[in-house]
């Protein structure tokens, strides 16, 4: 009686095991195990700019960390590339070769395709911020029409004093309205050619 109940417990312990190899992972083509975690984010450049910096952590961080690029790879305009990344939640900011911030990503924990720019929209608002304030809000509004819209940053981003955010934007004619974290204005323009490119200089005076 005894040692058919050994022989059961040992056919119940090689069933599960047999259940945790297959269920842990799936093999990869070179022999190891993925990790089902992983997902991948896409960096789609529909923009006249190279992104020449890929920055991607944790949303837990407080920090950017390392460029995915490398320092010397770029996504030239026109081109995308994919990055697989752990799992868990990761922020994500594009920069151009002169670090002016092109687009952002924020609390991302799937697969997920981040788009720089318009094919259509030809035209480059430079955000400059030389001011001591950081820029929460940017308004960017046809003049034609009766709103401000939606903030073209959202509810995350900001323009931290001393950087330069990049805003592309179909040839027209606009309103431009700025303000602080508190929501007030830092500064507003109207009726704005943007039918080539312009830079906007946030300032204290």
């Amino acid at each position: 009686m005894k040692q058919r109940m050994v022989l059961l417990i040992v056919m119940v312990l090689l069933i599960a095991s047999l259940g945790c190899s297959l269920f842990s992972g799936r093999e990869t083509s070179g022999g190891g195990t993925a990790s089902t975690g992983e997902f991948q984010i896409k960096v789609d450049n529909q923009s006249p700019d190279e992104v020449c910096y890929v920055l991607i952590s944790s949303s837990e961080s407080d920090e950017w960390g390392e460029d995915w690029l490398g320092g010397e790879e770029t996504i030239a305009s026109g081109d995308s590339k994919t990055f697989t990344v752990p799992a868990g939640q990761h922020d994500v900011q594009l920069e151009a070769c002169d670090e002016a911030v092109m687009a952002t990503g924020w609390y991302i924990d799937g697969n997920t395709t981040i788009t720089v720019g318009d094919s259509r929209a030809t035209s480059r608002l430079f955000v400059d911020n030389t001011s001591e304030t950081e820029a929460c809000y940017i308004f960017i509004s046809s003049s034609t029409g009766d709103d401000w819209g939606d903030d073209q940053m959202g509810e995350n981003e900001t323009i931290m004093a001393g950087r330069t955010r990049i805003f592309y934007v179909r040839p027209g004619t606009y309103d431009l309205m700025a303000r602080d974290c508190e929501d007030n204005v830092l500064a507003e323009q109207y009726e704005v050619d943007l039918s080539s490119d312009m830079t906007w200089t946030l300032s204290d005076d």
